[in-house]
């Protein structure tokens, strides 16, 4: 019976444990699994992304695998020394601050695999991103999985009442 309830508790872990879907987002690989475009001159990957596009802007982007209408998190840490750093998603802008800072924010995906994109323009500074985090939010409703690891623990439950009175 504790084989049971010890393989329940490592299924709801594993079913409730969410990836963060940016590959490289702490920019410890340097730049890589991100596409830079727009004004180079300036960017640099020394454990986060660096630029200082001066006269036009920079955009750092990625794309990531989302599905149509499903609700995501998205978390980044900025430095903003000069200008402003934007967050688009699919071409939209999300959210654009002139201030240093965690930033939280939520989105709805309007396509399955959503392109992130970070823009940047900084006369005559630099600017700084890094830890890049997109999680999917969990729904309110059970998921048949969620239901079937529910069901199992009852089943549990009961057989462990049924062997305490027997």
């Amino acid at each position: 019976m504790k084989k049971l309830f010890c393989a329940i508790a490592m299924l709801a872990v594993s079913a409730s444990a969410s990836a963060n879907l940016v590959k490289n987002g702490d920019f410890a690989a340097g730049g890589s699994e991100w596409t830079l475009t727009g004004n180079l001159g300036h960017s640099s990957f020394p454990g986060y992304w660096n630029d200082g596009a001066v006269g036009s802007d920079a955009w750092l982007s990625q794309v990531i695998a989302t599905i149509a209408g499903e609700t995501y998190s998205l978390s980044f840490d900025t430095t903003v020394s000069w200008g402003s750093m934007a967050v688009a998603l699919d071409g939209t802008q999300l959210f654009s601050t002139s201030a240093n800072g965690h930033y939280d924010l939520s989105f709805v995906a309007t396509a399955d695999n959503a392109s992130l994109a970070f823009v940047t323009r900084n006369d005559p500074g630099f600017n700084q991103l890094d830890n890049v985090v997109v999680d999917h939010v969990a729904r309110a409703v059970p998921e048949p999985a969620s239901l079937a690891l529910m069901g199992l623990g009852l089943a549990g439950l009961g057989a462990l009442g049924r062997k305490r009175r027997g």
